[in-house]
C-alpha cells in the first residue's frame, strides 16, 4: 500500500516535527554570540526566543512537503497574524518583539511579502496591501475570522505589528534541517562519527522538547538556555573528541578554619568509624573540598552537564559496590577477621585505588574521583542505597556519632 489514507494526518504531523528540529536549529544559531538566549515552545507562538526572561522573537514555523509561493491572502500568512495579535494580549504595552515567518515556500520579487524580508523593508506598502486584503469583503472564508481579527486592531498596532513582521522563506524543508545544524554547531565532516554526534544531540532535544510541551505536568520543564545547548554539544562531541575540563593547576592546603568547617559532615564520621587518624581525615577532607569545589564549578559554568556528574557517580559507586560486597562478606563470615576498622580501612583504600581508573572527560586528575567518592559517602544518611567503609557502617549511622574501639 503505497497511497496515504484519506484522513492521514502525515501533514500535519511533520509540521510538529518540523517545528521541533527548527527550534532546535534557532536556539543553535545563539549558541555563541548569545550563550544566555532562552527558547521555549508553544507558549506565546510556535517558538518564543527571550533574553533575561523576555521574549525579544515570536517564531511561525510553516513547513510544506512540496514547492510553492506564500502570497498576501495565503492561510499561513493569515492564520500567523492571527496568532500574533493573540500573543499582543499577554504582552506589556510597548513590548512588541520580532515576529518571524518561517516558511519553507518561497516569495517572489514581485509578491509584497517581499518587503518584509530582512533586505528589502518598505513596511508602509505592506502595511497598506495587507490592510486591503483584510477588508475585502471578497476575500477568502478560512481566512475571513483572521483578516476580521488583525482590523479590529487600532491603526497604531496594525502598523506596530506589520513593522515587527519578518519573513524567512525557502527555508530548509525537514528532510535537510540536519544539514543546516550541521553548519551552525560546526559538525564539518558527514561521516559516522559526525552522525553518531548529532544523532545524539537531537534525541537529548527531543528529551527536551517533551518536557518543555508537556503542559500537563505542573514540573515541567519552561525554557533552555542556548548556554545549556553549548554544553550539551560540548558533552557530546566529547565522548568523540578529547574536551579538557579547567581545572587548578595548584591545590592549596586548607585552613584550620576550612578543616574545621566539616567537622560534622557524614563522610568525617565515616571516616572515623574506620579509625583513620587526624592526618589521614584532613587528607580526604581536602580530597573532598577540591572536588567539590571544581564539580560546582563546572556545573554553574556549564562545562558539564548534570547527567554527565550522575553517570560519573554511577561508575564509581559500582566500583565500590563490588568491593564492598567482597570484604563485608568475608568479613560477616569471619573470614577476614574480628577488626571490622581494619576492614573497613581496606575497604576504602581498595576503592579508591580502584576509582582511580575512572576518569571524567578523560580528566588525569585523580583526587576528583577520590574527592566524588568521600561526596558519595556523605550522603549515606539520605539515599536508599547508601555507600560507605565500615562492614557495617548503615547501622552505626543510625546512631549518634560516638568513638569507636578497636575492632568494633
Amino acid at each position: 500500500m503505497t497511497q496515504k489514507m484519506p484522513h492521514s494526518a502525515a501533514g500535519q504531523m511533520v509540521g510538529y516535527l518540523y517545528q521541533c528540529e527548527w527550534a532546535l536549529v534557532e536556539l543553535a544559531r545563539r549558541w555563541f554570540r548569545d550563550p544566555q538566549a532562552e527558547l521555549r515552545m508553544e507558549m506565546l507562538d510556535d517558538i518564543d526566543l527571550l533574553r533575561h526572561g523576555t521574549p525579544v522573537e515570536l517564531v511561525q514555523s510553516k513547513h510544506h512537503g512540496h514547492a510553492g509561493e506564500l502570497g498576501s491572502t495565503s492561510a499561513d500568512l493569515w492564520r500567523s497574524i492571527n496568532s500574533w495579535c493573540d500573543a499582543l494580549e499577554h504582552l506589556p504595552a510597548g513590548q512588541l518583539p520580532m515576529l518571524r515567518l518561517v516558511t519553507t515556500q518561497t516569495v517572489s520579487p514581485g509578491n509584497v511579502l517581499a518587503k518584509l524580508r530582512h533586505d528589502a523593508r518598505d513596511v508602509t506598502a505592506a502595511l497598506a496591501e495587507l490592510e486591503a486584503i483584510a477588508s475585502d469583503p471578497d476575500g477568502a472564508k478560512t481566512t475571513l475570522p483572521w483578516r476580521s481579527r488583525f482590523m479590529a486592531c487600532t491603526a497604531s498596532t496594525r502598523a506596530a505589528l506589520v513593522g515587527a513582521i519578518v519573513l524567512d522563506d525557502s527555508a530548509p524543508r525537514v528532510s535537510e534541517v540536519d544539514s543546516t545544524l550541521r553548519e551552525v554547531i560546526g559538525i564539518w565532516k558527514n561521516d559516522e562519527q559526525s552522525q553518531a554526534i548529532l544523532e545524539e544531540l537531537k534525541g537529548w532535544w527531543w528529551n527536551v522538547s517533551l518536557d518543555m510541551l508537556d503542559h500537563a505536568n505542573p514540573g515541567r520543564r519552561m525554557s533552555v538556555s542556548a548556554e545549556e545547548l553549548r554544553t550539551q554539544i560540548d558533552y557530546v562531541s566529547g565522548k568523540y573528541t578529547h574536551t579538557a575540563l579547567p581545572v587548578v593547576d595548584s591545590l592549596d592546603d586548607l585552613t584550620e578554619q576550612e578543616i574545621a568547617q566539616y567537622t560534622g559532615h557524614v563522610f568525617v564520621e565515616q571516616l572515623k568509624l574506620i579509625g583513620l587518624g587526624n592526618r589521614s581525615i584532613r587528607a580526604h577532607i581536602g580530597e573532598y573540598h577540591h572536588a567539590w569545589a571544581h564539580r560546582s564549578r563546572w556545573l554553574y559554568h556549564h562545562h558539564v552537564t548534570p547527567g554527565e556528574l550522575t553517570q560519573f557517580d554511577s561508575d564509581l559507586r559500582q566500583e565500590w559496590n563490588l568491593i564492598f560486597a567482597k570484604y563485608a562478606d568475608r568479613f560477616d563470615a569471619g573470614k577476614e577477621g574480628d577488626d571490622a576498622q581494619a576492614v573497613g580501612e581496606t575497604i576504602l583504600d581498595a576503592t579508591l585505588t580502584a576509582a582511580q581508573d575512572i576518569k571524567l572527560r578523560q580528566l588525569g586528575k585523580r583526587w576528583i574521583a577520590r574527592g566524588t567518592l568521600h561526596a558519595l559517602a556523605d550522603n549515606a544518611r539520605n539515599e536508599p542505597k547508601p555507600l560507605g567503609w565500615h562492614p557495617h557502617f548503615e547501622d552505626l549511622l543510625k546512631t549518634p556519632p560516638r568513638t569507636q574501639t578497636k575492632g568494633e
